[in-house]
């Protein structure tokens, strides 16, 4: 046994073993405080503490949050904020330049100089429903015939990838639910009637029951033969044996009931029609922590969705039913194949419409047909596929990416051509390539579904014009603005006599805006020759009251409550020349959109590619990219720099990439 003094010693050696490692543990903790973070307790707690949180964003709390590229886009804000003096505001203390330097540069090597080859994590792609387009296009597919079911369900939320498939906003709540119960019945009774008379009915037919055995077969085998074909291609995966005898149940206990052979196929079909396996995209984890390859059924659904919006084909799956999708040869080859098909389209009227927004032209933008009887849902029309139909040109003819903004096509037809553009022999009400020789209108920033949508309604909006150039271009967005400073006062807008230009300079002239207006309306205003809808202007045309007929260029006679005698009102229209001179942020400057689209290739043609890879990406993904993608972003535009940054070469990148062919279960911890 340990004696008195023993044990007195023991307890002195192990209350100094603690003191020793407390204060170790203390050194440490001292140690693995970033250096930013009292920087950010003297200069930025008071907005973005604990007790503030301004714009939801704690930065005393963000900065432990290591490596600093978890959160890589707040970062970003933050080091845009800095850079322009937005934060701390004006009117609040201000750090020292030498300090607000200090900041940036420790900000910027923490974020640019990351070591990303230490990453090893491809992400994992979530569980999630079918957006309405995906379950339209499959539906069409699945049984020969479009149906467009979902035309009245709830719009589609647009999630943190900023597109519709993200996994973040694709639940199945119960009230939608109700809905999908409704349309499996609808889809059922109108692509199988019980007395097909149409020739689509009879295809229909001819696809759900083409695997039926023969007549001496029993009907119990028959079904089943049925039911597992359908159920394949329905669920995007081989049918397991507890499926079909399910199926197969059902479909006994409805002859059993009195149904018809073809009624209780029927009734099996539309129960497929509301499981979680037809309405979602589900992929099968493994059991352990290390990243593994996609099975070959899921690469098939991965690509098929992302290139077509729909499930896959007959091709598609015979190769995954074979293993061959996975093969680096044949898959490239299915790639060059699928963006043939017309299927593909989807890149265009989904992707592209999702990411430059012009999928709001006629919905959210548009002009009321009273007012402006020009501007019809048949215009409105054609200015979504011009864009639509001119970026799938971009990916069919593998053309560089730098013609997304600069080409010498486009795709009219006569309404678009003479309403909006004013170009001469077009006739007809289909959309058609056409070579022009305007170097204004040549690629998106110079089309009507672009211009329009950047615009205010009845006015263009330099402001929003340079956001847009600056966010969906470049992806290098300005910092948010401050609450109640978006719109001009109402003494600015009533100066009919002042440009629009004037009016958003004098806006912006204040302490508190300047910061970014200086970088956002350079870019706008170069885009101002353009009116909100898109037409060619040269000068802004002012319509102010004057007193005389001689002072007038237009005089309107009206009857009045207040006067026995018509009242005769004269008008004259002032103009006054456009100013499209413009600079990029540290740029030189330049006129008009052409010297835009020229400054935008030569000095800020990564951006822009770094841009299109990213929500290239994250739509086939259908998630928000994380810091772990960065290592597969730089891959893509390394191999795109080899290959002269061109569409196609994209894509088959994207679909090579590690996060589109590999998972990791999100369970484990992210490196």
């Amino acid at each position: 046994m340990m004696g008195n003094d023993g044990f007195k010693i023991f307890q002195n050696l192990l209350h100094l073993t603690l003191l020793l490692g407390a204060a170790m543990a203390f050194g440490q903790e001292v140690s693995s405080v970033h250096q930013l973070q009292p920087l950010f307790e003297e200069n930025c707690a008071t907005c973005h503490g604990v007790d503030t949180q301004t714009a939801g964003i704690n930065l005393t709390s963000l900065i432990q949050e290591t490596p600093l590229v978890k959160n890589l886009e707040t970062w970003r804000r933050v080091i845009s904020a800095l850079e322009v003096g937005k934060m701390p505001p004006p009117g609040a203390p201000q750090p020292s330049t030498a300090t607000r330097e200090k900041m940036l540069a420790l900000l910027r090597n923490d974020i640019e100089n990351y070591d990303f080859s230490s990453i090893d994590n491809p992400g994992f792609e979530l569980m999630r429903r079918l957006t309405h387009d995906e379950y339209d296009n499959t539906i069409r597919d699945l049984f020969g015939v479009k149906l467009n079911v979902t035309e009245r369900f709830p719009t589609e939320l647009i999630g943190n990838s900023g597109f519709e498939n993200s996994s973040n906003t694709l639940f199945l709540q119960s009230s939608l639910m109700e809905r999908y119960i409704g349309a499996a019945q609808t889809v059922v009774d109108l692509a199988l009637p019980a007395e097909p008379s149409t020739s689509e009915h009879f295809r229909t037919r001819g696809l759900i029951f083409r695997n039926e055995l023969e007549l001496n077969s029993s009907e119990e085998e028959a079904s089943s033969s049925v039911l597992s074909e359908f159920l394949t291609r329905a669920y995007r995966r081989p049918t397991t044996e507890q499926e079909l005898l399910s199926a197969t149940q059902q479909f006994v206990e409805g002859r059993g009931n009195g149904l018809s052979y073809e009624e209780a196929i029927k009734q099996v079909i539309q129960s497929a029609l509301i499981s979680p396996k037809f309405l979602l995209r589900v992929e099968v984890g493994k059991q352990f922590p290390e990243p593994y390859q996609v099975s070959d059924w899921e690469l098939a659904s991965r690509l098929s969705y992302f290139l077509w919006a729909t499930m896959p084909d007959e091709e598609l799956f015979d190769l995954a039913r074979k293993g061959r999708l996975s093969d680096p040869v044949v898959l490239e080859e299915q790639v060059s194949r699928m963006l043939m098909d017309n299927k593909a389209d989807t890149l265009g009227n989904v992707f592209a419409a999702q990411w430059l927004g012009f999928h709001n032209v006629g919905t959210r933008i548009w002009l009321d047909p009273i007012d402006n009887p020009w501007c019809t849902d048949t215009l409105m029309t054609a200015m979504r596929d011009e864009t639509s139909m001119f970026f799938m040109s971009l990916i069919r003819d593998d053309l560089p990416i730098r013609d997304l903004i600069d080409a010498n096509f486009t795709y009219v037809n006569q309404e678009l051509a003479q309403t909006l553009y004013k170009m001469d022999g077009v006739v007809g009400k289909h959309m058609r390539r056409v070579r022009i020789s305007d170097p204004n209108r040549g690629g998106i920033l110079g089309q009507a579904s672009i211009l329009a949508l950047t615009s205010n309604y009845k006015t263009t909006s330099p402001v929003k014009r340079g956001v847009y150039v600056l966010d969906t271009i470049l992806g290098t967005p300005p910092p948010e603005p401050p609450p109640n400073v978006g719109v001009l006062s109402q003494e600015l807008q009533e100066m009919q006599e002042m440009s629009f230009r004037e009016k958003v300079e004098m806006h912006s002239s204040n302490e508190y805006c300047r910061g970014c207006h200086s970088r956002i309306d350079p870019i706008g205003f170069s885009m101002e020759n353009f009116s909100y809808f898109g037409q060619w202007r040269d000068t802004y045309d002012f319509r102010v009251r004057v007193d005389s007929a001689e002072e007038a260029d237009e005089s309107i006679t009206i009857n009045t409550e207040s006067s026995s005698e018509p009242v005769t009102i004269h008008f004259r229209t002032t103009k006054r020349p456009i100013s499209a001179q413009g600079s990029l942020p540290e740029g030189e400057g330049f006129d008009g959109l052409t010297g835009l689209k020229q400054a935008l290739l030569r000095d800020r043609y990564p951006d822009m590619v770094r841009q299109i890879v990213t929500k290239m990406l994250a739509y086939s993904l259908g998630r928000q990219l994380e810091y772990y993608d960065e290592p597969a972003i730089r891959e893509i535009i390394a191999v795109l720099e080899k290959n002269e940054y061109r569409f196609q070469t994209l894509i088959q990148e994207v679909v090579s990439s590690y996060p589109f062919q590999y998972k990791k279960n999100p369970a484990e911890e992210i490196h």
